[in-house]
C-alpha cells in the first residue's frame, strides 16, 4: 500500500508516518516495513509507551527507531512483574514509570534532531503480559532472549499501580498538565535556547 502512493507522497512533500502501535509492531518489524516501502517517504511515529507493550525497553526502542522518527507519541509506563507475567500502565511523564527519561531525552536529542516532542497521556488501565503461558509468545516469534531480558530489567525495576477511570477527563487533564511540568521543569523541554 505504502509503495503504491509513493510518487505521490513523494511530489507533495508528504511524508508518512507508522506508529510502533501498541502491540502490533515491534521495532524491528517497523523498521523492516520503512526500509522495504522507502525512506524518502515512509518513517516512524515513535511511541515510548507502544514500546513496553511489545515487550521491549523503551530506551532499546529508541535506539533501534531514532534515527527513522519523523514524529513521537511520548509517555512513561509503569511495568511490573506479576504471577502471570507483567503488567504495563501508561502513566504521566515522570510520575514513578519505569523509563530513565533524563537518559531517554539525552540519547532523543543525538538520535532525532528536529524532530518534535509530542506527549500522549492515556491512563487508567493496565495490561496484561501474560509471559508465562506459552500461548503468549505466538505473538512474538521472533523475540530475541536478550530482549526479552533488557525488558525484564526494566519489569524488574518497576511498582505496581492502582487503575482508575480513564474515562475521567479531569484526571487525564491533570496527567496532561503533570507530563507537561516534568517535561519543562525536570527535563528542560519546550524551552527556547
Amino acid at each position: 500500500m505504502l509503495k503504491a502512493c509513493r510518487n505521490q507522497a513523494l511530489d507533495l512533500g508528504v511524508k508518512v508516518s507508522v506508529e510502533n502501535h501498541a502491540g502490533d509492531m515491534t521495532a524491528e518489524e517497523l523498521i523492516t516495513l520503512i526500509e522495504a516501502a522507502g525512506r524518502e517517504f515512509v518513517g516512524a511515529n515513535m511511541d515510548s509507551g507502544n514500546a513496553a507493550w511489545t515487550l521491549e525497553d523503551p530506551l532499546d526502542s529508541l535506539e533501534k527507531l531514532g534515527p527513522y522518527a519523523i514524529t513521537t507519541s511520548l509517555r512513561d509506563s509503569r511495568i511490573w512483574q506479576t504471577d502471570k507475567g507483567c503488567k504495563v500502565q501508561w502513566t504521566a511523564m515522570g510520575d514513578g514509570g519505569c523509563v530513565d527519561l533524563s537518559r531517554y531525552f539525552d540519547r532523543y536529542a543525538q538520535l532525532c534532531p528536529g524532530v518534535a516532542v509530542n506527549i500522549e497521556t492515556i491512563g487508567g488501565f493496565a495490561a496484561d503480559f501474560p509471559y508465562y503461558q506459552e500461548s503468549f509468545w505466538e505473538a512474538f516469534p521472533k523475540k530475541s532472549a536478550v530482549e526479552f531480558a533488557r525488558f525484564l530489567a526494566v519489569a524488574r525495576r518497576g511498582q505496581a499501580m492502582d487503575p482508575y477511570d480513564g474515562g475521567d477527563k479531569q484526571r487525564q487533564r491533570d496527567e496532561l498538565e503533570k507530563s507537561l511540568r516534568f517535561c519543562r521543569e525536570s527535563l528542560g523541554l519546550g524551552l527556547k535556547a
